[in-house]
């Protein structure tokens, strides 16, 4: 049962993953904004076909499958929502819950694997084991995360529910919620939104940068605008 579940979402990911970054390719390549059906459907075929391609004796995905053995639920959510919306352009995380799904994996992933360079005694993935402290608190942020309305709360109820049905050969709770490729990749986004946003500050002559601080400290302080556009009058 164990192996069934963890082959199932091993192979969704990797599916799903390689199918993705064909799409991209494609559309780098040609500077489209959505490739088209045909498109579409050649890159699902070379998918697996590229799967199945013998690489040191073992099948591609068999061969991934031993150096990345438990993606978490929160990078299986990512990389098909993102597929889902190139082959059908339907929007499954809106811009706020990618923002919580980004800072998450680079707030736990920098706790959790970090934590041991500055304080050595303690061991958080250690409470991973716990069954019922991590399950608890999974279940809280869930929660926590669904109270904001934020939909980065599903993927961690499917974390939850996958970790209490042992979906992954980990028994360890934390390697459902978060794992180095997501980490990594969630430090990427931010650090790469940071320094965009820095080169964009600098560049502005220091008239625009008063005057677009301005704006926003009225936009602060002021009533929001009623759906017609004009503010409500007192």
């Amino acid at each position: 049962m164990i192996f069934t579940l963890s082959f199932a979402l091993y192979t969704l990911v990797s599916i799903a993953s390689l199918w993705l970054g064909l799409l991209w390719l494609w559309s780098r390549r040609t500077s489209a904004c959505r490739p088209g059906t045909i498109v579409k459907t050649l890159a699902g075929a070379t998918t697996v076909l590229l799967l199945f391609v013998p690489f040191d004796g073992l099948p591609l995905w068999n061969r991934a499958f031993s150096f990345y053995p438990n993606p978490s639920l929160p990078m299986l959510g990512i990389v098909c929502a993102a597929l889902w919306s190139r082959l059908f352009g339907l929007v499954i995380f809106q811009r706020p819950d990618w923002q919580a799904i980004w800072c998450f994996g680079a707030v736990a992933g920098s706790a959790l694997y970090l934590h041991p360079m500055l304080f050595g005694g303690v061991d958080l993935y250690y409470w991973g084991w716990e069954r019922a402290a991590a399950a608890g608190t999974v279940g809280t942020l869930a929660v926590v995360f669904f109270a904001r309305g934020s939909r980065f709360g599903v993927l961690l109820l499917a974390a939850l529910i996958s970790y209490a049905v042992t979906a992954l050969e980990s028994q360890n709770c934390w390697d459902y919620i978060i794992d180095p490729f997501y980490w990594l990749i969630s430090l990427g986004v931010l650090g790469t939104r940071a320094t965009v946003a820095c080169l964009r500050s600098a560049n502005l002559p220091p008239f625009a940068r008063a005057q677009a601080s301005e704006s926003k400290l009225s936009a602060a302080a002021l009533p929001e605008l009623e759906p017609g556009g004009e503010r409500p009058r007192t």
